[in-house]
């Protein structure tokens, strides 16, 4: 599974039981959340920087990353996303009844029915890896990049396998609040990527990465399954067709398989566009190492906020309290903005430094740090409407309405498709980044207003305090902006004949005064988001 799968399952997978937890354990959990993520997410620039050093944005690397969109798509159609957000509340309520029985046995037979599902999809997969390729996937790659990328497909469909079983592992120890082993189970999915770069990229090319791949989906497995075991799992070899609570989970997959399908085609759209382009398998490169540090931030901040914040909406609904679900989305959706706003201009102005910082040496060399900086300044201009979508998206699924944000992604499909075919021209891959950005900021839009009108305003009586706080933000990430815009041209001459500690020195410090400056400013805004931050991911 790559770093983007991982993610995603992140997103959909709320991993909550029908209890209300205590507070403080609340506390411990939205901490643990954000240091894994954080961890994770940080591991994975790691093994990004190994990766560039060893490939940069060759052929070969965009080979690798244009194969992984097929097993990525299985795992998250099948396991990651649709399957594991359905099965999560069904297991959950059973566990909060007492009914230990049925919560294992619905379990083992979705265990067993998702591996024959996805056992026959490889199948299929692995029969039409080449019409896939050369139809959908990467049509215009040169002919031996285009065999690579078949060759690495079917490989790399061993890798879904194992990641599906872990997957399922990993949403029922989260149902039932069990948090430490789904954390380091990614953590050791990376170790071993990165290993496979580092050992056996010399003698085995990219096909190492991929070995590395493939034993990281195993172990991913394997730490997961004591104490799964522990917790009362049993395996059985039956397909159960009969069990209480699996025909709620077959009812809740269909919309969120729809979604997910919309999630995956908007990268199938630029990996297909981006593969005509001149260059094609280097600007697909770039656009993968774009996306991957456009993540960090978005992993961090809202995805963690978007994880906690869904046990507290559905609770609150649960006691039939509307008015305290919508203070938490918008207690949630501010501080998303107050986090996300200054990161997105941070990002966007000290994309090159970062770029340069993180993965310039090897062979990844100036020209991969021209392409990948202008993909990560368009990426971006989405950073706070992906935060956003992250929150909304959770406030419909709370409502138990999931064919809303299904329907508004499909939308967003066609929206991208549309503005990726006109951005592609001028921008190149820069607008198959921008064209994501713009899209996902109409997909925000698109469930803002149909939130609202099903449930009414998030802040009744209160939107001028809400607009004052968006005025506020503003303000201090305009000026935190203007003092990175005039520090980069300061400090120029470093930053262009440095070299990379140059670049490495120069981006420390202009992070340093950014951030200083926009938490000073916020603080004397007495901005409630900064101290709500504070207290939430530091004092306790």
């Amino acid at each position: 599974m790559s770093d983007q799968a991982a993610l995603d399952e992140e997103q959909v997978n709320p991993p909550r039981r029908a209890i209300r937890p205590g507070r403080s354990g609340l506390i411990s959990s939205t901490l643990f959340v954000m240091g894994a993520t954080l961890l994770s997410r940080i591991l994975g620039v790691v093994r990004d920087i190994v990766l560039s050093n060893q490939f940069g944005t060759s052929d070969q690397y965009g080979a690798y990353t244009a194969a992984f969109r097929i097993p990525d798509t299985l795992y998250l159609l099948i396991i990651g996303g649709a399957l594991g957000s359905s099965l999560i509340p069904v297991f959950s309520r059973f566990l909060g009844q007492g009914d230990q029985a049925n919560a294992w046995r619905l379990a083992n037979t979705v265990v067993n029915y998702s591996m024959v599902v996805l056992t026959i999809s490889t199948v299929l997969a692995w029969i039409f890896a080449p019409f896939i390729v050369s139809t959908l996937l990467a049509p215009n790659f040169p002919e031996d990049t285009k065999n690579l990328t078949i060759e690495l497909t079917r490989l790399l469909l061993i890798q879904p396998l194992f990641m599906g079983l872990g997957g399922i592992a990993l949403a029922l120890l989260n149902g039932s609040e069990n948090f430490v082993w789904p954390a380091l189970a990614p953590l050791v999915y990376n170790f071993s990527i990165i290993a496979g770069a580092l050992f056996l990229a010399g003698p085995f090319g990219i096909h190492g990465v991929a070995f590395g791949v493939i034993f990281g989906a195993l172990l991913y497995l394997i730490v997961q399954l004591p104490a799964l075991f522990r917790l009362g799992f049993y395996w059985r070899p039956t397909l159960d067709r009969d069990t209480p609570g699996a025909g709620q989970v077959l009812k809740a997959l269909g919309p969120r398989l729809l979604g997910q399908a919309a999630f995956q085609a908007n990268f199938f759209i630029a990996t297909n566009l981006g593969s005509r382009l001149d260059q094609g398998p280097e600007r697909v490169s770039a656009f993968t190492y774009a996306y991957q540090l456009f993540m960090l931030p978005h992993g961090v901040f809202a995805i963690s906020l978007a994880t906690v914040a869904f046990p507290a909406m559905a609770r609150f609904l649960g006691e039939n309290n509307l008015t305290g679900m919508k203070q938490a989305m918008m207690g949630s959706l501010r501080q998303v903005l107050f986090l996300t706003l200054p990161a997105a201009l941070g990002l966007g102005i000290l994309a090159r430094p970062i770029v340069t910082t993180l993965y310039e040496s090897g062979k990844f060399t100036s020209e991969s740090t021209n392409l990948v900086s202008i993909t990560v300044l368009c990426f971006s201009f989405g950073l706070v409407s992906y935060g956003m979508v992250e929150i909304l998206t959770r406030g419909f699924y709370a409502l138990h309405d999931t064919k809303t944000p299904v329907i508004i992604a499909l939308v967003t499909v066609g929206l991208n498709l549309v503005l990726s075919m006109f951005l592609i021209g001028p921008l190149q891959q820069g607008g198959l980044a921008l064209a994501l950005a713009l899209s996902t900021t109409g997909e925000m839009i698109l469930l803002y207003w149909f939130l609202t009108r099903q449930i009414g305003p998030l802040a009744p009586g209160d939107s001028d305090s809400f607009l004052v706080t968006v005025f506020k933000i503003g303000i201090a990430a305009d000026l935190m902006g203007i003092v990175l815009l005039v520090g980069l041209r300061v400090l120029q001459v470093p930053l262009e004949n440095g070299g990379k500690l140059g670049a490495l020195l120069v981006t420390i410090l202009l992070v340093g005064i950014g951030g200083a400056v926009y938490a000073g400013t916020a603080y004397m805004l007495k901005l409630e988001e900064l101290r709500s931050v504070v207290r939430r991911f530091v004092k306790r």
